[in-house]
């Protein structure tokens, strides 16, 4: 299913490269969500290469499928077409395409391309995480003051003041903050070591099945902001390189 992952990612990566440089048409979804046509023109191509390689599988996609909660195993496919649309319609380059496939309520493989810089994340589960046929590592850094934050914002306004209020306790403990505005990009760079903490309060699973298994694999720890084992429907998550992780949550995000 690894193969099949890959072709789907890669597919729809070619649909976003296309259409990136062109005007976009923008449908608003609700508060602080959109999409485009970029979005569905991916998700499409990812979906055909999915059909072709494992029609027995279920779709589970942010634009067009609902979430399926089973545990049986058929495999259940996991896809972000375009993970960062708010960027992608700017022009920010920053987006990728999340694709993660499940069987018996697990996720066991995950793919995260970035098509604009050809970097392609890969996981097995039990087999590590790569980019591009290297091998990942989270960083080795023990104290907060040498990190490096990687958040993403909700878009509901309440959860929003929340992390706000979160990020305004956790940044004077840090080295730096940023913002990439693609949840399955920063869980990579969690596992490439390029960052050290990411959290969020509002992800899918569409955001989260393929980025936290690469960065389970490549050594971090991925548990809700309450420390807790996450399920693929579990709306808040938390990853870093382990060595940090109880001193975020010793800081109560909830707070």
């Amino acid at each position: 299913m690894i193969e099949v992952a890959i072709r789907a990612a890669r597919e729809a990566g070619r649909e976003l490269v296309a259409r990136y440089l062109q005007p976009h048409e923008v449908k608003v979804k609700g508060l602080r969500d959109i999409a485009t046509e970029a979005d569905l023109a991916a998700e499409e191509a990812a979906i055909a290469a999915i059909r072709e390689g494992c029609p027995e599988g279920r779709i589970v996609s942010e634009e067009s499928f609902d979430i399926y909660r089973g545990s049986d195993g058929r495999p259940t496919w996991y896809i972000d077409p375009l993970d960062g649309t708010s960027n992608y319609a700017r022009g920010l380059p920053m987006f990728s395409v999340s694709v993660g496939v499940a069987q018996y309520g697990e996720i066991c493989c995950g793919v995260v391309f970035d098509p604009l810089l050809d970097q392609l994340f890969v996981a097995e589960r039990g087999n590590g995480a790569f980019l591009n046929g290297t091998r990942l590592q989270v960083s080795a850094r023990e104290d907060l003051i040498d990190t490096l934050v990687l958040l993403d914002w909700p878009r509901d306004q309440a959860l929003r003041e929340k992390a706000a209020r979160f990020l305004a306790r956790l940044a004077p403990q840090v080295d730096t903050v940023r913002s990439r505005g693609s949840a399955a990009l920063s869980l990579c760079s969690v596992a490439a070591g390029w960052a050290d903490i990411y959290y969020q309060y509002t992800l899918s699973a569409w955001d989260v099945a393929a980025g936290a298994l690469i960065a389970e694999e490549a050594g971090a720890t991925v548990t809700t902001l309450r420390g807790e084992a996450p399920q693929l429907d579990s709306p808040d998550w938390l990853a870093t390189n382990g060595l940090v992780h109880q001193a975020v949550l010793d800081m109560d995000p909830w707070a």
